[in-house]
């Protein structure tokens, strides 16, 4: 072991797990925490366990110096990737401390436990502010080995959305374990962005409500997927995938053999063919239903504290490439919704009038804005009772990820993630983003928001949707020119219709 390595073990406590010895990677009292870096969550999913339940990690028989894998692994690239990071205070271990899990987004296809798109997603800035908390990101499958699916598929013994079952059984290891690194297991906030967002309502949808809570609070920021529907497309793509790999007919013992590199290379090639998107698909298992769905019908089981946010143009502001006519845009969505009824589809189109808008193009942009994204937030809302809070971020441009460096912002990023860009931070407004770190970390600590830092320059108090039985929705603006409380109705004609997935 190295000297520095040695002065980070004399500064942090090692971590004696019942199958593993774990060494901090980084950290001393002048950083304010410690790192532990790669902690293996899950047994290797390759061979057998490839399309299977996540597993538990076997013994090992070496001590674990974060050197199992590099930094910035991810699922993205490589196979073995089920990893955990866990980051705590300095000199904290002998408390139970609350627990913030981070959930990166990348549309179930990239991004990993350290970074999501441009930004750095690690913890340093939020140790700047307070020392009271934990903080626990880790992989999940992506792609082809976390989304397959179709009826073949499954009749050969596949799991379906695998990347789901690994979120599940990230928060079980959590809670079998965080207690060794100083954490409370019964204030796990989870945290999650686009993908991540909607893998933790999965989680709280998880077979139609009928199953444990995963973790006691949740801070949902603009939770997105693309749904698709309909065994025959899923049953399409597997098998032309399995051909493309050389497993004419779709086997799944043969698949299990192909390698990672060539698989990935048949998953995309089919891609690009079909059209077909890699995205969570309702199995009548894990997803019983769409979450939107779910949460319209009651089938849940979360009872906790939850914030839920999205922006002012998810992807409202950018027009679909190729569309130019309705019947185009009928044609594409048909591909997208095998089974809409015409009806129905008439009736989503009634809902966004083509005068409304410059082109078909960007009328296709707010339907799938709608559909990915903002719909969601009424059907969580609503099944809490509207005893949640709610906020939208206009921060220019208010586009998908606008707030995430500012969640992410440290006034000097300290480069303890070997390996990952620091994120861009010349643009971001201070002030502001420390006030949204504010509000996050005072939720992750004490389930409010607001309790935390209440004479902050510029922190306002945050209501929940409808506190004090307002008629009137209300969420908080986060925007750089100062932090607003304004009306927000979340009950509109297309979130509604959206929440019902009639195109299922």
């Amino acid at each position: 072991m190295s000297l520095w390595a040695l002065a980070i073990h004399a500064s942090c406590p090692t971590i004696l797990l019942d199958y593993s010895t774990i060494f901090p990677s980084a950290g001393n009292g002048s950083l304010g925490f410690c790192k532990y870096q790669n902690i293996r969550y899950a047994a290797i999913p390759t061979g057998p366990l490839r399309w299977a339940k996540p597993q538990w990690p076997l013994t090992e028989h070496q001590t674990n110096i974060g050197n199992l894998a590099q930094p910035n692994v991810s699922c993205a690239t490589t196979e073995d990737c089920l990893f955990m990071d866990i980051w705590i205070p300095y000199n904290r271990t002998g408390n139970q401390l609350a627990v913030m899990v981070w959930q990166y987004g990348g549309g179930f296809n990239i991004g990993s436990k350290t970074q999501q798109a441009a930004t750095q997603t690690t913890p340093e800035g939020l140790f700047d502010l307070s020392s009271d908390f934990i903080f626990v990101s880790f992989n999940y499958r992506l792609g082809i080995t976390g989304l397959a699916t179709g009826p073949s598929f499954n009749h050969q013994g596949g799991i379906s959305n695998a990347a789901l079952w690994d979120t599940a059984h990230g928060f079980r290891w959590i809670q079998r374990y965080i207690h060794a690194f100083g954490g409370d297991g019964t204030r796990v906030t989870a945290v999650g962005h686009s993908a991540g967002a909607s893998s933790l309502l999965f989680a709280i949808t998880r077979f139609a409500g009928h199953a444990e809570q995963l973790f006691s609070r949740a801070f949902i920021q603009s939770p997105g997927y693309f749904a698709g529907a309909g065994h025959w497309s899923a049953e399409r793509f597997w098998l032309n995938v399995s051909a493309a790999a050389g497993c004419p007919g779709g086997s799944i013992e043969c698949m299990r053999g192909v390698s990672f590199s060539m698989l990935n290379r048949a998953a995309s090639t089919s891609t690009r063919a079909s059209g077909y998107v890699l995205q969570p698909k309702v199995d009548g298992n894990f997803a019983a239903d769409t979450y939107e769905a779910q949460f319209y019908q009651g089938n849940f089981n979360f009872s906790g504290e939850l914030v839920i946010t999205h922006h002012q143009h998810e992807g409202n502001s950018v027009p679909y490439q190729g569309i130019t006519r309705e019947s185009e845009f009928r044609e594409y969505l048909r591909g997208v919704f095998p089974c809409m009824a015409e009806e129905a589809m008439d009736e989503m189109f009634s809902l966004y009038p083509v005068e409304q808008y410059e082109s078909q193009a960007l009328r296709l942009s707010d339907i799938a804005q709608s559909i990915e994204m903002t719909a969601r937030n009424l059907a969580v809302t609503h099944a809490l009772g509207n005893n949640t809070w709610n906020a939208q971020v206009i921060i220019p441009p208010a586009t998908h990820q606008t707030d995430q460096p500012y969640y992410w912002y440290a006034p000097e990023k300290l480069s303890v993630v070997q390996g990952v860009a620091p994120s861009p931070q010349e643009d971001i407004h201070v002030p502001t983003a420390i006030l949204m770190q504010k509000y996050l970390l005072s939720f992750v600590i004490t389930g409010d928001p607001n309790k935390l830092w209440p004479e902050a320059k510029g922190k306002i108090y945050w209501p929940k949707y409808k506190e004090g039985n307002q008629p009137q929705g209300r969420a908080m603006i986060f925007n750089t020119t100062g932090l607003t409380i304004g009306p927000y109705d979340l009950s509109n004609e297309r979130s509604v219709f959206w929440n019902k997935a009639l195109w299922y």
